[in-house]
């Protein structure tokens, strides 16, 4: 997961990086970025724009970051909607260091021993509570469950995606005659505006005198 401030001239930090994920680690990869959608148009304009598409690097929003994101955008770039992340939230690290933060009050005392000691049980922990293949062991047959009792296949998870998306992208510009009727309550509204200033004691019609 890169993590990087791209702002003005200090993007070519993050182009650089990108140019080293992909020296490194080859093809199917992907970046998690709190402005994921960003960095991939910067990365298209780029002079890395062929090698990321050859070596098919994903360039994703990281999924706390990622609901601040409209929707549209969510549903293309959120690890919620896209295939391959199983459960990665992107967010490890930031939860690691937030949960680590309990054991302060218990070792900053401690001498080495202990204090190493403590913090492997916590971690030790940490990874039986957030095991990936527990989870699923959990949850899939409630899913399945769901799944039959209201006759929902994994297709339609996908095709409700797709056509959420494709729906939003319809409505990204209002219709023609909503535009106009707009245009014609504002015209009408400074149509009335220039009469009160014209004759500011002129009474409105609709008013009681």
């Amino acid at each position: 997961m890169i993590v990087a401030y791209i702002l003005g001239n200090s993007a070519k930090y993050g182009l650089a990086i990108v140019e080293q994920v992909l020296e490194v680690c080859s093809c199917d990869q992907a970046i998690g970025h709190d402005i994921g959608c960003s960095s991939q148009k910067m990365i298209l304009s780029s002079l890395l724009s062929q090698r990321a598409k050859d070596l098919n690097l994903q360039v994703v929003i990281n999924a706390f970051h990622g609901f601040a994101h409209n929707h549209v955008c969510q549903l293309q770039n959120h690890l919620l909607y896209l295939a391959g992340f199983g459960i990665e939230d992107l967010e490890t690290c930031e939860q690691v260091f937030a949960n680590s933060n309990s054991t302060a009050a218990l070792i900053h005392h401690a001498s080495l021993f202990h204090w190493t000691q403590f913090l492997d049980l916590h971690f030790d922990q940490w990874d039986s509570d957030n095991s990936s293949l527990g989870i699923i062991w959990k949850y899939e047959p409630e899913l399945k469950d769901f799944q039959s009792s209201h006759n929902i296949s994994d297709k339609d998870f996908i095709s409700w995606c797709h056509e959420e998306l494709n729906y939003l992208k319809n409505c990204s510009q209002e219709p023609d005659s909503m535009m106009l009727a707009v245009k014609y309550v504002e015209v009408l509204q400074k149509l009335q505006f220039a009469d009160e200033l014209k004759n500011p004691f002129h009474v409105h019609p609709n008013c009681s005198a």
